[in-house]
């Protein structure tokens, strides 16, 4: 095995392809005439004037009283907009080319929601500007009660439980991810210690094990997958009677939810058109392992359903965005949640058919906005960090010329990101994706990889 890990790093060592460098050597400037999107109050801040230095927005100000005085560069806004970066709150990333897909569509944090050793490497050199791409939170390896599966480590017991989250703890990871079938003792374990220790929890499915009480949950940084709604609190019906009483437990718990209807919608796809939907899936978003083994599975599963599984995945599908819009409707909080490198889902491009799934489910766009900015920062306990436009809070920000809340598209292909007061215009953040593509190493992922075991 020791041997094994030697030729692994010597690979990576001679094969890796040329390391991606800063486009934007500043991260200070002033920024005027210029249009805010505030989301949080649903409004424009017409004709500003925003300083940044150090990667942080010093002030702001109406561009006819502010002073630029200072030696900083001074940037015409040109009366275009700029939009709190996009928090994408669940994501798959084995690569560090994924961090670079993000970051060039406008987004600048993930949640990275099955952790493996080498993501806190990378989370940490971005946090510290050693490395580009989207800053991350990182969840531990999954909680399961699988056993002997993949990147999952199996708890049965209240002691396994304890002992695994005091690991991940230690290790540095962010948050613990719980899976659905857990056990009604090691989900509890796992609550218990977690809340002892301070660590968060994210939970997939919307609900407990066991016997355990809605209120049991109500400290949980967020519930994953209304899918699980579905399948598991309806049974796999489509019983909007049942439906009330659910979403009113859900929201009783204050636990906000991550809908991650992009992946859904990516089988549905599949389904329906098959090879034609593959071929328009961007192949460069996905590393090339994972993407080797969903085509050998669940891409291969939902290219050969039949006509009548298609349908229904359809019908699952709008049902899903109906739930979704109801529990909008309810005051649940929402995330934007990709499920990005699943499927061959495209890191970045995943998120920006999030938002638009969740438009499509009829919630306004300054409401999907909240789910992809200020909800998530608040979940993140980062409120007074990111998610947005304001004194004092990170630089993080997608600069475009006509206004977003008229067409959410102009995001994902924006005139420019910025990111920690970084300025990286359209034609740069291609350049970056075209180098996420050839600093690629199928060595380095096999590492990563193998390193989660």
């Amino acid at each position: 095995m020791k041997t094994f890990t030697i030729i692994l790093l010597a690979l990576i060592t001679s094969c890796a392809a040329s390391k991606v460098h800063s486009t934007s050597k500043s991260n200070s400037f002033i920024l005027k005439n210029i249009n805010i999107v505030d989301v949080e109050n649903q409004q424009i801040l017409t004709s500003k004037t925003v300083t940044v230095q150090n990667g942080k927005i010093s002030n702001i100000a109406p561009t006819h009283e502010a002073t630029t005085t200072s030696n900083l560069t001074v940037v015409n806004g040109n009366n275009g907009y700029i939009t709190p970066g996009l928090i994408d709150m669940h994501v798959h990333m084995y690569e560090k080319a994924a961090y670079l897909f993000t970051l060039s569509h406008g987004v600048t944090h993930v949640r990275v929601m099955n952790g493996v050793p080498k993501q806190l490497i990378w989370r940490n050199n971005i946090k510290s500007g050693k490395q580009i791409g989207s800053t991350s939170t990182v969840s531990s390896p999954i909680l399961s009660g699988y056993k002997n599966t993949y990147l999952h480590h199996t708890i049965e017991t209240a002691d396994q439980a304890k002992q695994a989250v005091q690991q991940y703890k230690l290790q540095g990871y962010d948050l613990i991810k719980a899976y659905g079938n857990l056990n009604e003792e090691a989900l509890l374990g796992v609550l218990q210690e977690a809340k002892k220790i301070n660590m968060p929890v994210a939970k997939h499915g919307p609900h407990g094990s066991g016997n355990i009480a809605w209120s049991q949950l109500n400290e949980l940084q967020s519930f994953e997958h209304v899918e699980d709604i579905y399948q598991g609190l309806l049974n796999h019906t489509f019983s909007t009677e049942k439906l009330p009483q659910i979403i009113k437990q859900l929201k009783a718990t204050n636990v906000p939810i991550t809908p991650t209807l992009n992946i859904y919608h990516q089988l549905t796809k599949l389904s329906q058109h098959k090879n034609k939907h593959l071929k328009q899936t961007p192949k460069h978003y996905t590393s090339s392992i994972i993407a080797l083994e969903a085509s050998q599975n669940q891409v291969k599963r939902w290219v050969n359903a039949s006509e009548k599984m298609a349908a229904h995945n359809q019908k699952v599908l709008s049902f899903l965005q109906y739930i979704t819009k109801q529990l909008h409707k309810a005051g649940v909080p929402l995330l934007v949640g990709s499920d990005s490198g699943v499927l061959l889902s495209p890191h970045g491009l995943a998120t920006h058919n999030e938002i638009q799934l969740l438009q499509a489910a009829g919630i306004s766009a300054y409401s999907v906005l909240a789910a992809a900015t200020i909800n998530p920062a608040k979940a993140l306990e980062l409120s007074n960090q990111i998610g947005k436009i304001a004194t004092h809070y990170n630089a993080d920000f997608i600069y475009s010329t006509t206004n977003p809340i008229t067409d959410l598209s102009v995001l994902k292909n924006p005139e420019a990101v910025i990111k920690s007061g970084h300025w990286y215009t359209q034609k740069q953040l291609a350049q970056m994706r075209e180098q996420a593509i050839e600093s690629r190493s199928i060595w380095e992922e096999l590492f990563v990889l193998f390193e989660g075991l």
